[in-house]
């Protein structure tokens, strides 16, 4: 697939993972979907499909639960205020969807016995890819940066962006990281797709070890990030930032949940291994770090 198509595809993939966030109360169908992005609905299923590794029915549903499981977890409304805000006007017709993919009851999740963060596992198994991380066991890591908020247009891009420019000014580093010298850490603390994505917090941090950085200039401005030891596996995302997600999704659905590895949090490390600013889209590279417990 050349590049030009591949970033249009994964744009409109973009594009329909915020209509789904946008309409989670809403009926959803495949037509109004290829409606908005301009494609048959036959094209868009396939579409999808190959750019997560899920069907857009599975995607679907899976949002509109994980979304369910957050506002019960914190606390917030009803099962059946959880029901309403997801599309369902029947409590006992969610609590069997919501059963079926979490393994547990949502009043059981209201009342705190359940982690917080529990992702729903897989209901078809088949045509999955095949993924191999690396296990890799880490030491302890300190990162210096700066914390913000807001996950936009699927991504934490442009944040990042904002977030990194302020932190390359405060190190007076007038011509922007060196990539080969400096390592970019960049780390998503929240599942945006759980609560208001506006909300949604990111760490764009440097790694210490890796650098000089705290030889030269005065850091106690900056925060601090630990990257805790342990075990955590490694995949790559090739391609453009804003796509990162659909990686993360492709992780979890055909490797984490399939396999029934239990996660330490939902913190997602990212190492960033090419300058945007001087790297076409396409051969952008990301390490992915998922956290997996001991």
């Amino acid at each position: 697939m050349k590049s030009s198509i591949a970033d249009k595809y994964g744009q409109m993939i973009n594009r329909i993972g915020e209509y789904v966030h946008s309409n989670l109360a809403e009926p959803i169908s495949l037509e109004v979907l290829a409606k908005e992005v301009g494609v048959s609905k036959y094209h868009l299923n396939r579409l999808f499909h190959a750019g997560t590794g899920l069907k857009l029915g599975e995607f679907i549903q899976r949002r509109r639960m994980e979304h369910a499981y957050h506002l019960l977890a914190e606390q917030r409304v009803s099962v059946l205020d959880a029901a309403l805000s997801v599309g369902y006007d029947s409590h006992s017709s969610f609590s069997r969807a919501f059963s079926k993919l979490f393994s547990v009851e949502p009043g059981k999740v209201k009342s705190g016995c359940t982690p917080k963060f529990a992702l729903p596992k897989l209901v078809k198994t088949n045509e999955r890819p095949t993924l191999s991380p690396e296990i890799l066991e880490l030491p302890m890591k300190k990162l210096v940066g700066l914390y913000g908020h807001g996950f936009e247009k699927q991504s934490f891009f442009m944040l990042a962006q904002q977030l990194y420019h302020q932190l390359s000014t405060q190190l007076n580093l007038p011509e922007g990281f060196d990539f080969k010298q400096q390592q970019l850490i960049g780390v998503a603390l929240d599942s945006p797709w759980r609560g208001e994505q506006s909300k949604s917090r990111f760490f764009a941090g440097v790694d210490l070890s890796a650098s000089d950085l705290c030889e030269h200039h005065n850091l106690s401005e900056l925060s601090e990030y630990v990257w805790t030891q342990g075990r955590w596996a490694r995949f790559e995302h090739a391609g453009p930032y804003n796509t990162i997600w659909q990686t993360i999704l492709s992780i979890y659905a055909n490797w984490v949940i399939p396999n029934n590895f239990e996660l330490k949090n939902c913190s997602i490390v990212q190492h960033y291994l090419n300058n945007v600013n001087i790297t076409e889209p396409a051969d952008l590279r990301t390490h992915i770090y998922i956290p997996l417990d001991d």
